[in-house]
């Protein structure tokens, strides 16, 4: 019966392990964490699609998932005068698929300084008001977390945090060099974690993306053409917003 059992037992472990090559490398990839420093120079839109577009200098990274709420809070930028101020970025990569990235976008707004418009349009979209400790530095350039001092007097704050999940792409020189560049690019810093062992499936492809005649961006290959417009441009200047 013992024996019956440990073959039974291997049996299913071949089977487990042979159902395909990223299971065999949760068990057998050594798995870890090498940050790099990405520079975002512009930000495209497509709220019809529910999709948004970080281009990086070294990457192009696509979000489709929790792009569409993040797409509504952006077209409200001009209202809540929103500004890099108040905006932390915490990115990383997929644990096991190289080419997905996960990014966390978080917003502070202190009470006192906002209009009692912008107040209510926080209030009427569930923006949650708690207090927060006032931080003994303001937010460095690089997106350090923010530092705080203990017993200190505690500000009231509204908080804005979205979740965006999507694909990377390697950046080219071509797109990179046509698309409206944003007046302040954003230095972020992106955790990306690596296995000892190389795969066809971690292979990061070449973006997809190219630039139409009046700066928008088009999806190349898409069953039906998906034009992505520059943030930067809405309710502003294009002299404004461009170097």
């Amino acid at each position: 019966m013992k024996k019956l059992f440990l073959s039974i037992t291997t049996l299913a472990m071949v089977i487990f392990l042979s159902l395909g090559c990223v299971t065999k490398q949760v068990w057998t990839d050594k798995v870890r964490a090498d940050p790099y420093q990405e520079r975002i120079i512009s930000f495209y839109n497509n709220p019809k699609e529910g999709k948004i577009i970080f281009i990086g200098e070294k990457y192009h990274y696509i979000f489709d998932k929790g792009a569409k709420e993040f797409s509504e809070f952006i077209e409200a930028k001009k209202r809540l005068n929103l500004k890099e101020k108040h905006l932390e970025i915490y990115a990383s990569t997929d644990r096991f698929q190289k080419e997905k990235v996960l990014v966390h976008l978080g917003f502070t707004f202190k009470k006192d300084n906002l209009t009692q418009e912008q107040k209510s349009w926080l209030e009427q979209h569930n923006k949650e008001l708690i207090k927060i400790p006032n931080p003994i530095e303001k937010n460095p350039n690089d997106n350090r977390p923010v530092v705080y001092e203990p017993n200190q007097t505690q500000i009231e704050s509204y908080i804005v945090n979205y979740q965006l999940s999507g694909k990377r792409y390697k950046a080219t020189p071509q797109v990179n060099s046509q698309v409206v560049k944003l007046k302040n690019p954003i230095n972020i810093e992106v955790i990306e974690y690596r296995t000892e062992k190389k795969s066809m499936l971690y292979k990061i492809a070449m973006t997809p993306l190219s630039v139409t005649a009046d700066a928008g961006l088009v999806i190349i290959g898409a069953g039906a053409a998906v034009i992505f417009l520059p943030i930067a441009l809405i309710g502003m200047e294009y002299q404004a917003i461009t170097k």
